[in-house]
């Protein structure tokens, strides 16, 4: 049991077989019963019948009738006869055929198992190997009886040593040298492979045995074999070129091995014997292989195509001058595929494919060439006034750049726009003599040469430099910048040395500034920082480069307005939004109002009075805004002041000082917040002497447009103090307008006035619906001072 035989044409076959298509190791015959086998291929062209049936695999329990090359033979185990010896100490003996004859050991190929064959042809006239169809015989030939008396069996041996007559002989050899001759051997040859066997058995049902004179088939050139066998490939018959290729292969013709290995790929799944075939014919000095070869190794379904096998034969191929090799083997340096890895072997194999007209190596070496590319734009950047397209550039937060490590972007845009600033014309361009060395093909170290002119005013500096950068390709494809560093040499600095600040960086570069030239520099910088205030809520650079300002230049005063501006934007944002944005602010702008900006000292009062950044404290509230107001004499500090003492915030009520600050100026003033004030402060008079109330709505109408809380306080007066049906009508319909625009305080007098019919006609839906109303609106938020300066 599980004993085994192995069949073919080579001679460490156990079976051994001559005819056409048997390889050298053909199958193997496998013992899994008593009487059952197992009969396996050894390659995917390895065809045989069993029972008339072809394949490459297949279980049978005997006695069963096994055809291969072109010839079937009878299988059976035999019962005490011979023993013919097998592998792991199993026997197997056979016996063939009705007379029970048995195939002993003896040196015939086919004496081991076989028993001698008798062949069964077709009715016809034979010509060379191809059998036509049989005409009547002429009138004065006797036709062949039916039924004869059965000769002796003709064996294979005896049909091969046969000789046909001498005139046939001469006619075939003469057709044998013609391609057409030899395309009509390899038809005869498939149809006794796949005809022949498969009827074998109803033939011989149907007809009683015939025995043919012997016939030896014609040898062709090989030449023509070959070409023919081209032929067949080129057609799309991959399968058959094999069959016919695989004789002619196995005596060693390296053309044959050739052809053989490409049909035997274009037959189907990757076999290692296509690699074999074609290296062996490498080796055997066909150089035409060499393509094919490369082709092979390199195949995608070779499962040994990254194996250092795989990256010795395409070494092997490269030093037989094959240029198609050089792309693998620069992907196997690249990688360490069957090697260890060397971007430098790469580089040099990538370089000889591209030389070979390899498009992939011109891809590959391409990225050399974007990376310098992308650092070369990087210097010319460098010019530009926006700092914008440094994004296209660079990838920050990586790497190093310059003085700055691992900076995010806006801290790297910044570097770039005050390096801009100090140098306004700048004229920087790229030099020869780029360098770049390849880590991997993603990742690109640059050396890039550049010169540089940069000119503030008078001064002027001039000199060489190198920027030494990293480029990485990022997942999109695009090349980025990740770390950058770069060393310059001045060679001339105008007017004078002492005018400039000594560097090794282009960045660090810079002029040696006066007292009043710093005091400018400052100046500027906080221009460039306060440009756009008013469209953002982003306050900390300005009040970084501020604080700044004031603490390197205490006995100036240019920061002050910066700083005014600065802090009436912020109290302005936070009447706005109700909400400070950033509780470390109060210490900046207490800072400021210490050294004496009264927009500061407003802005702190602001916060203390609502609590933001620190405790609320209406007292100290107070204090600052008199504190602002005595250190400026400023209108919009006397107001808040005024408005404090008039409201009692922090401090007891004091209406005949809030009315010294303001009615001197502010009654007649067309600024909303101050006539209102005033206005209030003057009914308080009115009320002790009517004839004031002309002069409450006269400050009142002048800001009613632009204040709705204006508006309704001189509706009031006309509805209450008017003297005629159409003052009071006048009044109802500007309390009227002020509730539609959202005063609470008006909401509650429409409804009063709809209830009593006072300026309209009572309405106790309208009076209902103004009341519910003025309970679920939210009072207006303050305005501030400054909103109504522009």
């Amino acid at each position: 049991m599980h004993a085994s035989l192995t069949l073919g044409c080579g001679p460490d076959c156990d079976v051994m077989f001559e005819g056409v298509g048997i390889l050298p190791r053909h199958c193997v015959l496998y013992r899994t019963g008593e009487r059952a086998f197992q009969i396996i291929g050894v390659y995917a062209a390895a065809q045989f019948s069993v029972n008339g049936v072809i394949s490459s695999e297949l279980e049978v329990e005997t006695p069963f009738k096994f055809g291969i090359g072109g010839e079937v033979f009878e299988v059976d185990v035999a019962e005490g006869e011979a023993e013919v010896p097998l592998r792991d100490g199993a026997e197997l003996e056979t016996g063939l055929g009705a007379e029970g004859a048995t195939a002993g050991l003896r040196p015939s190929r086919r004496g081991y198992l076989l028993k001698p064959i008798t062949l069964k042809p077709r009715a016809g006239q034979r010509v060379g190997a191809v059998i036509l169809e049989s005409s009547p015989p002429p009138e004065n030939e006797v036709p062949m009886p039916a039924q004869a008396a059965t000769p002796p069996a003709l064996t294979v041996e005896a049909m091969v040593e046969t000789p046909l007559p001498a005139d046939e002989n001469e006619e075939e050899g003469e057709s044998s040298k013609l391609l057409l001759a030899g395309l009509l051997v390899c038809g005869a040859m498939i149809a006794g492979i796949f005809y022949w066997p498969h009827h074998l058995d109803q033939l011989s049902a149907a007809k009683p045995e015939v025995v043919l004179p012997p016939v030896v088939v014609p040898a062709l050139v090989p030449e023509a074999t070959v070409r023919a066998c081209q032929d067949l490939l080129q057609v799309g018959a991959p399968q058959l070129a094999a069959q016919v290729l695989m004789p002619l292969a196995e005596t060693g013709n390296v053309a044959a091995m050739h052809q053989l290995a490409l049909a035997l790929r274009a037959s189907g799944q990757f076999g290692e014997e296509v690699v074999f075939l074609l290296q062996r014919v490498v080796e055997g000095g066909r150089r035409e292989a060499l393509r094919d070869f490369v082709s092979v190794v390199d195949d995608e379904e070779n499962p040994a195509r990254y194996a250092e096998g795989a990256f010795k034969q395409l070494q092997m191929a490269a030093k037989l001058g094959e240029t198609s090799a050089w792309m693998p083997l620069g992907e196997r340096y690249e990688y360490g595929n069957g090697t260890a890895p060397d971007i430098k072997l790469a580089l040099a194999a990538f370089e000889k494919a591209r030389v070979a007209g390899d498009k992939r190596a011109e891809v590959k070496l391409s990225a050399k060439s974007a990376a310098m590319d992308r650092a070369a734009a990087y210097v010319r950047s460098w010019n530009e006034v926006s700092v914008a397209t440094q994004l296209d550039h660079v990838a920050a937060g990586q790497g190093k750049f310059f003085t700055l490590d691992h900076p995010p972007m806006e801290v790297l845009l910044r570097q770039e726009e005050e390096m801009r600033a100090r140098w306004p014309l700048r004229r920087i361009s790229v030099m020869a003599g780029a360098q770049a060395e390849v880590e991997t093909f993603d990742l690109i170290k640059v050396t890039q040469p550049f010169q540089f002119e940069v000119q503030r005013a008078e001064r002027i500096a001039r000199g060489k430099g190198v920027l030494v950068c990293t480029v990485q390709r990022d997942v999109e494809g695009h090349w980025r910048i990740t770390d950058a560093s770069d060393k310059i040499d001045v060679s001339e600095l105008l007017p004078t040395t002492e005018q400039f600040v000594s560097a090794e960086s282009l960045r660090e570069l810079r002029p040696a500034f006066t007292h009043a030239e710093q005091v400018e520099e400052s100046r500027l910088e906080i221009l460039e920082q306060m440009h756009g205030l008013d469209a953002t809520e982003d306050f900390k650079p300005a009040l970084t480069v501020l604080m700044n300002a004031m603490y390197e230049f205490p006995k100036e005063t240019f920061w002050l307005p910066f700083a005014d501006k600065l802090c009436d934007r912020m109290a302005r944002q936070l009447f706005m939004s109700g909400k400070w944005l950033d509780a470390g602010w109060a210490e900046q702008v207490h800072q400021f109002a210490e050294h004496g900006s009264v927009s500061a000292m407003l802005l702190e009062g602001h916060l203390y009075a609502a609590g933001y950044g620190c405790e609320r404290h209406a007292a100290r509230s107070v204090a600052l805004y008199q504190k602002a107001y005595e250190a400026g004499k400023r209108r919009d500090a006397g107001f808040y002041y005024a408005e404090a003492l008039f409201q009692g915030r922090g401090v007891p009520p004091d209406i005949d000082k809030a009315g010294a600050l303001v009615l001197a100026f502010m009654s007649r003033s067309k600024h909303p917040l101050e006539a209102y004030l005033a206005a209030h402060l003057m009914w308080r008079k009115a009320e002790h002497d009517p004839a004031l109330w002309q002069d409450v709505y006269d400050v009142l109408s002048r800001v009613a447009n632009q204040f709705p809380p204006a508006k309704n306080l001189a509706g009031m007066v006309l509805l209450n103090h008017g003297q005629t049906t159409k003052e009071r009508r006048t009044g109802f319909a500007a309390i009227k307008a002020a509730a539609e625009d959202g005063v609470v305080e008006a909401m509650k007098s429409l409804s009063q006035c709809y209830l009593e019919g006072v300026g309209c006609e009572k309405d106790l839906h309208q009076a209902t619906f103004w009341k519910q109303k003025a309970m679920v609106t939210e009072p207006p938020r303050r305005r501030h001072y400054t909103e109504f300066e522009e």
